[in-house]
């Protein structure tokens, strides 16, 4: 490992922390103390739940996007190795990378070749991701002419000749659209000047299986499921602090809170969660304090959930492929 490598690791473990201590700096430890104090019990649970939900729902979808590519998995293996994946993304230094490396060894070790375990991965985040914002830009229509979409409006420095439906629904079907664009794209790049049988031309073959279509619709629903989840057990966080914004701006600003969570520099997007909670929610009334205090509390579901990987255990066997052969 080159010098300037381990200066980037050290800076990296260092920053996770200095970055959620300013931000706790900045919004006010007595006031966050405060506000944990106060909290709401019964919303903090309901919250809770919605995130084993979302995470269960997550790992079912991600088992039939293995099965898809041609290695069969059961939900339990699946659902006991995301519940591990999500505990290593909760506890060690780089967020979802940990955890989502973890996943593709577990199905290497299954037999599943190492560029289609990635794939299976990298396939599976964008996924959730991508109706991630889809439900962001749905979540617009929920604010049609309300005193918050207009400060929104103006935040974002949108012209008074575009109406704000029109724009939403733009957005909706671009980011819907999207995938299909970038699956087409990958696949003309890596059939172009390849020979048969070597790996590109496989990933070809793996994008244009048979069921594409259907599974990109099966990984649309699994994942709006997911994220349903997910946002709800944001709305839940925020309520037990207080926070009172509209749904449907949670769900807005839902979007770029967990984006930039699951950048590779904090443990378990502690930090830039908060930081960004807070630039995003006070601008529409919420204190700091009580931003950081919600952001928190969701950051948190994710380390209670942490235990539950302790006691699931994926079944051990090979793998078997959908025509009964196994690897």
């Amino acid at each position: 490992m080159s010098t300037r490598q381990r200066t980037w690791q050290v800076l990296r473990l260092l920053g996770a922390p200095l970055l959620l201590g300013g931000v706790v700096w900045w919004a006010g430890p007595q006031a966050i103390l405060a506000a944990l104090r106060g909290a709401d019990g019964r919303w903090l649970v309901a919250g809770l739940l919605c995130a084993i939900a979302a995470n269960v729902s997550a790992a079912l979808r991600w088992g039939e996007l293995a099965r898809w590519l041609g290695h069969a998995v059961s939900a339990r293996w699946s659902v006991a190795v995301y519940f591990q994946a999500a505990a290593i993304n909760a506890l060690l230094p780089g967020a979802v990378v940990g955890g989502d490396l973890f996943r593709a060894w577990q199905l290497q070790r299954r037999g599943c070749p190492r560029g289609v375990a990635g794939l299976s991965v990298v396939l599976d985040r964008l996924s959730g991701l991508w109706i991630l914002f889809a439900l962001a830009a749905l979540g617009l229509f929920g604010g049609l002419d309300t005193p918050e979409m207009q400060r929104l409006r103006v935040l974002l420095h949108v012209p008074d000749a575009c109406a704000t439906g029109w724009l939403a629904t733009a957005l909706l079907v671009a980011v819907l659209v999207l995938p299909l664009g970038v699956l087409l794209a990958l696949a003309t790049l890596a059939g172009r000047g390849t020979r048969p049988g070597s790996r590109r031309v496989t990933a070809v073959e793996l994008l244009q299986r048979p069921g594409g279509l259907n599974q990109y619709l099966w990984q649309a629903a699994a994942s709006l499921l997911v994220q349903l989840f997910t946002v709800c057990a944001v709305i839940c966080a925020a309520r037990a602090f207080g926070i009172l914004l509209p749904a449907w701006l949670i769900v807005v600003t839902t979007a770029p809170i967990l984006l930039l969570a699951s950048m590779p520099v904090t443990f378990g997007g502690w930090g830039t969660r908060e930081a960004a909670a807070v630039a995003g929610w006070s601008l529409f009334g919420a204190t700091p304090a009580l931003a950081v205090a919600g952001a928190a509390a969701y950051g948190a579901y994710a380390l209670l959930q942490a235990p539950l990987a302790l006691w699931l255990r994926p079944e051990t066997g090979q793998v078997r492929e959908p025509d009964g052969m196994s690897r």
